[in-house]
Parts: C-alpha cells; sequence; structure tokens
C-alpha cells in the first residue's frame, strides 16, 4: 500500500477514504443546519435547496463509500 505525502501528514488511500467521508458527513450536517435555518426564517425556497444538496451529497458520499469497498468494481464485473 503506498503513502503519499501532503501539506496535511502521510496519508494511505484508506486513511484518504475515511478522510474524504469524515468530510462529507460534516458538510452534510452544516448545510443541513443552513437549510432548516433558512425555512424557519421564512425563505422556504433557499431552504429546500440547501435540504436538496444535503441529498446530492448523500449520494457522493455512497458512491465514494462503494468506491473504497470495492463494490463499483464488483457489481461492473472488475476484480
Amino acid at each position: 500500500m503506498a503513502k503519499y505525502e501532503l501539506k496535511a501528514g502521510t496519508f494511505s488511500e484508506g486513511e484518504t477514504y475515511f478522510k474524504i467521508i469524515d468530510l462529507l458527513d460534516q458538510l452534510m450536517d452544516q448545510v443541513g443546519v443552513l437549510g432548516h435555518y433558512k425555512k424557519e426564517n421564512g425563505d422556504e425556497l433557499v431552504g429546500q435547496g440547501f435540504l436538496a444538496i444535503v441529498d446530492m451529497l448523500r449520494i457522493v458520499r455512497i458512491q465514494i463509500t462503494n468506491l473504497a469497498t470495492g463494490k463499483i468494481r464488483k457489481s461492473a464485473g472488475y476484480r
């Protein structure tokens, strides 16, 4: 397993996937808070837009998790 030197230090592929997924979880939480905040303050359209972004980020998170676990390659017939 290769390690890569980055500004934030040295990471392996698995650690990088973990970090991306963790950051996406944090981002979904914060965007969701903004969505609910906007809706609570009467800006229904913008609030709903933020909540839609959370749904899109959730899809991205699922795809990255599938990449990390190899499910995408397996379903496509690759080894």
